[in-house]
């Protein structure tokens, strides 16, 4: 028998809500349930040494619940506060990829936040108890864990596309393309989404949805935008509104926060950019929605390998694009994950995603783009 106690407040911090949380946990666990803490955590590689911790990552559920020894195994799926598109769908995951009997919230008073929300979306048969006796409602949560109509509904994803999350329009200002060009060649390759992350707007984005609605083309549009901060760019997914570039990196990916962007953070170890630290990458990791791991246009790949072993070591969700400046260079990196129409749906279809490369000569497609834009220059923003 499996249970998943859900603590809505941080479960490194000390607090009644957290204590009831572990206490009900443990007393699962001596009556033989095998018990999942869930909740949020401030620093979760301080949680209790041999139990799992994750942070902020969609591809937990496999891991969360996988057979556990004796003792509650505790899974930190982000912070407390913000929420992240990332942590919600790690929570969501949990709940629904299978194999618990029972979801259960532990709720406090007042307003228990974004964990308690997602919990409650992610299993209509939530089950709620209060901060006392521990022992006593252990015990019959064990006996409603039998009733089947209260085990979580499983995730069925929808069909999978191949999708390229990274690529420029001529609403960069060193790119040429037009956007019907971009739609024409995508179906061409037989992709389901493209994210158009020109530079420091998303007027390209919004044009290539347009687009593709005005001529009844089956492709999604993820309006986007790679902005440049101060060290390095970073992309918001399903952006609505222009970010001024040149702030600082943590304001920059915060700008993006707070308009509900899906936040992916491009070629972060390309040694010929500007890119953050390392050490302020990985701070700020709980924040950021997805790393790019695999990038189609950078000089070296050693490069896409040292952000493929950061995103593993730190847990984040895997992306991939092609950053094409010419409409050839499209999809030499992509994903093939199920359909997603918003942040929210994004964040989960990155949880079952597969990385796709079909590599082509960075030189070749670097004098493309030199002629491309000589030939004609970017358009006036």
């Amino acid at each position: 028998m499996r249970i998943a106690v859900i603590a809505p407040a941080a479960l490194d911090r000390p607090g009644p809500t957290q204590a009831a949380a572990h206490a009900l946990a443990d007393a699962l666990s001596d009556l033989g349930a095998e018990a999942l803490l869930v909740g949020p955590a401030r620093h979760p590689d301080a949680l209790t040494e041999g139990r799992l911790a994750v942070r902020a990552l969609e591809r937990s559920g496999a891991a969360a619940l996988a057979p556990t020894g004796h003792g509650p195994r505790l899974v930190a799926v982000g912070l407390a506060a913000p929420r992240t598109w990332a942590a919600d769908a790690a929570l969501t995951r949990i709940l629904r990829a299978g194999g618990l009997d029972l979801a259960v919230l532990v709720a406090g008073d007042g307003d228990d936040g974004w964990v308690a929300a997602t919990a409650r979306a992610a299993a209509p048969a939530l089950e709620e108890v209060g901060t006392t006796a521990p022992r006593k409602t252990a015990k019959a949560l064990v006996a409603a864990a039998r009733d089947h109509a209260r085990t979580p509904s499983p995730l069925t994803p929808p069909d999978p596309i191949l999708a390229d999350f990274h690529l420029h329009s001529v609403h960069s200002h060193d790119c040429s393309t037009e956007v019907d060009e971009l739609a024409e060649r995508a179906l061409e390759l037989g992709l389901g989404a493209l994210c158009v992350t020109d530079h420091d707007t998303v007027a390209g984005g919004y044009a290539a949805r347009a687009h593709v609605e005005a001529h009844g083309i089956d492709l999604e549009i993820a309006p986007s935008s790679e902005v440049k901060s101060r060290t390095g760019e970073v992309i918001g997914i399903y952006l609505r509104e222009d970010v001024p570039p040149g702030l600082p990196f943590a304001d920059t990916v915060e700008a993006l926060r707070d308009l509900g962007a899906f936040v992916y953070v491009p070629h972060p170890f390309d040694g010929f950019h500007a890119i953050p630290d390392a050490a302020l990458l990985e701070r700020l990791a709980p924040l950021i929605d997805c790393l790019e791991v695999a990038n189609g246009r950078l000089a070296r790949e050693s490069f896409n390998q040292q952000a493929l072993a950061f995103a593993t070591r730190l847990g984040l969700p895997q992306g991939a694009g092609s950053d094409a400046h010419v409409a050839a260079g499209l999809f030499t990196a992509g994903l093939e994950l199920p359909a997603f129409h918003d942040p929210a749906s994004l964040a989960l279809a990155i949880g079952d995603a597969r990385v796709v490369r079909h590599p082509r000569s960075f030189v070749a497609l670097q004098a493309r783009k030199w002629l491309r834009t000589r030939r004609t220059p970017a358009r006036a923003e």
